[in-house]
């Protein structure tokens, strides 16, 4: 145990909403830190009753908020609204600090009126959703914004606790305003979500059937956050609209330069545009994991044969490579077919190709 882990002086979590966001956090701590009791609120029982289950948490409400008191950390997993609604509740509990996981930070502080709030934001998670889908690694590498309300009567000490913890369940915690958060998530989050979807709903208007078919490579790979929570995001971007919409002017903007040099045939400037995106995208940090998740897809050929599957897995296992997601298609029948492995990182995709190549599958 190191010395930040003896000295954490956060003894008891409370999580409201145990889906994707909520469930992960109590798993990781659960699973990384000296927390001794993480209790939640959910009204789906079923998420509550799984985590209990599991160990992950040691007491589980519906709706009834009186199960958090006494905790040391308090984390809102819920909608800008509920939270707006149960603060005055939380207000007169016994709570060290409350804090959210919302990706817009602006309406939850003015919403939340509370000197021991703190805008919180974990800059990970994935498409797919609910409690089943949670797991404790789902922060590491990520970076985690703490936004202060000017008010704040949060102690240091009881401030390094929880940049303690956000450290051991992987993550990597950064200070900023909720104005300048809120600027920079609507650019590298919610845009892509608009522009992901965007561009789904065109091939949708478009297709004659044979479009979907020739989508199924490529465009599944830079459209897979589309598949994201429809009600989730309505009410994320309605929160967002502050900052979404100028960056959306932007990028309208933008593209238009696209469309406009294309059809003047200057060559040179579309060059120039794939030139400039391409350098910006080539010198991103690979070592932090953003607000989209990260994937990676490896195709491996095989023949057809038992134990192929099992092998492959087993190679990867013993290689500490995580496997989210396999798709098997065949090519003929009796002649063998096509692996496809969604691996969580670029650089785990390149560690998976070369321990295959090793044992004699072709890969790419």
């Amino acid at each position: 145990m190191t010395q930040d882990t003896a000295s954490l002086g956060i003894h008891k979590v409370g999580i409201v909403g145990l889906g994707l966001i909520g469930g992960s956090l109590a798993k990781a701590i659960h699973e990384r830190t000296p927390v001794e009791t993480i209790v939640a609120v959910d009204p789906d029982e079923k998420a509550g009753e799984l985590a209990t289950r599991e160990g992950v948490i040691s007491a589980f409400s519906k709706d009834d908020l009186s199960i958090l008191k006494g905790s040391d950390l308090v984390i809102l997993c819920a909608p800008v609204d509920a939270i707006k609604e149960m603060a005055p509740k939380l207000g007169a509990m016994d709570i060290g600090i409350i804090t959210d996981v919302g990706s817009v930070k602006g309406p939850v502080m003015e919403a939340v009126d509370l000197p021991n709030f703190i805008g919180g934001h974990p800059m990970a998670g994935s498409e797919r959703h609910g409690y089943s889908c949670s797991r404790g690694s789902l922060f590491e590498n990520a970076l985690y914004v703490l936004c202060l309300k000017e008010d704040s009567t949060i102690r240091v000490k009881t401030l390094k606790d929880m940049e303690n913890l956000i450290r051991m369940i992987g993550a990597i915690p950064m200070f900023m305003s909720a104005e300048l958060h809120d600027k920079r998530v609507a650019a590298v989050s919610h845009l892509p979500h608009v522009v992901a979807s965007s561009l789904s709903l065109l091939l949708a208007q478009k297709d004659d059937g044979a479009l979907s078919r020739m989508a199924a490579g490529g465009f599944r790979d830079i459209t897979r956050i589309a598949s994201s929570d429809p009600d989730l995001w309505a009410g994320i971007t309605k929160n967002s609209k502050e900052a979404l919409v100028p960056i959306m002017d932007e990028y309208i903007a933008l593209l238009s330069r696209w469309r406009e040099e294309l059809a003047e045939d200057h060559t040179q400037e579309v060059r120039s545009l794939f030139a400039q995106g391409s350098y910006y995208r080539d010198h991103l940090d690979d070592n932090l994991r953003g607000a989209l998740e990260a994937s990676a897809l490896l195709h491996v050929y095989v023949d057809d044969k038992p134990g192929e599957l099992a092998r492959i897995t087993s190679i990867l296992g013993k290689g500490n490579i995580n496997i989210r997601n396999i798709n098997i298609r065949n090519f003929r029948t009796y002649e063998g077919g096509q692996v496809s492995l969604l691996l969580g990182t670029t650089k785990e995709a390149v560690e998976a190709y070369a321990l295959l190549k090793e044992a004699g599958y072709e890969c790419d």
